[in-house]
């Protein structure tokens, strides 16, 4: 089959990869757009925070995004700081909010960070009806955003708060929000989200915890700054989405184009092949190969074959059994059957035309 053959009949399939590989790239590249992610400042998808951001500069704060431990050390009391993701901090993290001089909100901390930056404030196991009495708390504590908020159901984790901490939306002697010095957590990203923003007092709570200074120093600490973070975190979210969205793509591919070939069928051929003209064509096939040692093989078995059966010997007797007396011919048919592979074509038929006559003149 000539190349251009095996183009023209690749084609289809081709086209189909080319654009499911440019649909996923195409896909991949909105996604890394549009779903920042949870609590990115600039994402406008449900679990960002791009409208919070927007409101808290309309406000006239100022929001900056830090991603760095030497980026918060400075920040002074005129700053507050957002930890959005705390497990990353590492203890260089940790330290460099503990020296920062600034108001610190914390989003769902893991205990190394409970322990070294929020005196009093341990990690609890929430009662399992904890949300599901229909009963939603007061703040129950003097935390301005917390009065501002008003009666407040939060989700998430819950903590045990003992002095110099106080807790705040408490229930069942755990709460979801506590503050210990100018340092807030919160057991839950969801008041800060673009989803839930709307919703009950979130608005007023983040507002009022974010707004209290003139600027916001939004800290996402870098994924591996914890030593904890897998390979898939390092990589963004698109590009993960756009990569199950390829293999999604090439499965469905592979189903179409074998169920279009369908199952294998046995039939029998439609006309029947002398066996001149497929000695001829397998022949042929040896010349163009130039396989004139396998040529000279299968004459040579035919021959072992013919003399076993002029003998009465099986087919692999030995050579010196199936050549007659005397011993000259012996040697002769030996060299026959046994030689080595004929150099070119004319020696190949003088081997054919010998091996012919050796037949011939064994009794």
């Amino acid at each position: 089959m000539t190349l251009r053959r095996r183009l023209r009949r690749a084609r289809g399939p081709l086209l189909v990869g080319a654009l499911v590989v440019v649909a996923g790239l195409v896909l991949a590249l909105a996604g890394a757009r549009a779903g920042q992610g949870l609590l990115e400042p600039g994402g406008v998808d449900p679990a960002g925070s791009g409208a919070l951001v927007a409101v808290l500069r309309e406000q006239g704060v100022r929001v900056d995004v830090a991603t760095r431990p030497e980026d918060v050390v400075g920040a002074g009391p005129d700053t507050t700081v957002l930890v959005a993701f705390p497990a990353r901090l590492g203890p260089t993290g940790r330290l460099a909010l503990a020296h920062a001089g600034a108001d610190v909100v914390l989003v769902a901390p893991d205990g190394a960070a409970l322990e070294d930056l929020v005196p009093g404030v341990r990690a609890a196991q929430a009662p399992p009806d904890l949300l599901t009495t229909g009963v939603v708390p007061a703040p129950g504590c003097p935390l301005p955003a917390a009065l501002a908020a008003g009666p407040l159901a939060l989700d998430g984790a819950v903590y045990e708060v003992a002095p110099p901490a106080v807790g705040c939306y408490a229930a069942e002697g755990v709460a979801p929000l506590a503050v210990s010095g100018r340092t807030v957590v919160l057991g839950s990203a969801t008041p800060f989200t673009n989803e839930a923003l709307d919703r009950a007092g979130n608005a007023a709570l983040t507002m009022t915890l974010l707004g209290a200074h003139p600027r916001v120093l939004w800290y996402l600490p870098e994924p591996g700054a914890g030593g904890e973070t897998s390979l898939v975190d390092l990589v963004p979210r698109g590009w993960l989405w756009g990569t199950v969205m390829l293999l999604l793509a090439g499965g469905v591919t592979a189903l179409w184009r074998g169920r279009r070939l369908g199952p294998v069928v046995a039939e029998r051929l439609p006309v029947r092949v002398a066996a001149a003209e497929t000695t001829r064509g397998r022949a042929a096939l040896y010349r163009r190969l130039g396989a004139r040692g396998r040529a000279a093989a299968i004459l040579r078995a035919d021959a072992r074959r013919r003399l076993a059966a002029r003998r009465g010997l099986p087919p692999d007797a030995p050579t010196e059994a199936l050549a007659a007396a005397p011993e000259t011919l012996r040697a002769a048919a030996k060299d026959l059957l046994e030689g080595p592979d004929p150099t070119d074509d004319a020696a190949l038929v003088r081997l054919a035309d010998e091996l012919d006559r050796l037949v011939r003149s064994t009794p």
